[in-house]
């Protein structure tokens, strides 16, 4: 027992400090000692969830470097397998989530946005995804004010990517950089102003 609250005081102290890898080694091992105890859930899903994030803008900011070293606005883009390891790392973190935790809404709306992110020819999966969170959601909130906020904010999200974008083609990146972040002005670099340098569509990117 002193041992699975060692394990866990140093996750938590890891997961404040941002050494995820180190938050994950520590949670890992306590819930091998002790699976499915009450008082590492929340730890264990915090961690992954933490893990997830992080990741994903990992993942954006690794497509958007190499939209800006190699791609050209109007061209194709395909992500490297570096990229693509990264989303399906970030995927994986979220999946452990909820392997502990299935009716985590946070969770299932961040997969959603990731397996769109990933590829948009998944859209009938990611929005599947977001009818499992509103589910989740509505069977875990009372009803009420929280819960109306809940469903009005994973009903906007879902409505980014639920039809094809006309305003960038349905390629997810910002249509003034390309997908780069960035814009050249009279010879001078600067941040898109429309994107606010993350290369995202404004009106269905996902981050």
């Amino acid at each position: 027992m002193a041992a699975i609250e060692d394990l866990a005081r140093k996750a938590q102290g890891h997961l404040e400090s941002g050494q995820f890898e180190a938050a994950k080694a520590a949670v890992d091992e306590a819930w091998t000692l002790a699976p499915g105890d009450d008082r590492l859930r929340d730890l264990y899903a915090n961690v992954y969830l933490a893990h997830g994030i992080r990741l994903s803008g990992i993942a954006r900011e690794m497509r958007r470097k190499e939209i800006e070293a190699g791609g050209k606005p109007g061209e194709t883009f395909e992500d490297s397998e570096a990229v693509k390891a990264v989303f399906r790392e970030m995927i994986a973190a979220f999946d452990r989530v909820l392997a502990v935790d299935p009716n985590h809404t946070k969770a299932l709306s961040l997969k959603a946005q990731a397996l769109f992110r990933i590829d948009r020819g998944n859209r009938a999966a990611a929005l599947a995804v977001y009818e499992e969170a509103m589910r989740a959601l509505e069977r875990t909130v009372p009803p009420g004010p929280a819960l109306e906020t809940g469903k009005r904010n994973l009903t906007t999200a879902r409505r980014r990517i639920e039809r094809p974008c006309d305003w960038c083609d349905d390629t997810g990146f910002c249509t003034e950089c390309g997908g780069t972040g960035w814009r050249t002005t009279l010879g001078f670099r600067r941040k898109c102003d429309a994107c606010l340098g993350h290369g995202t569509c404004k009106r269905c990117g996902v981050l």
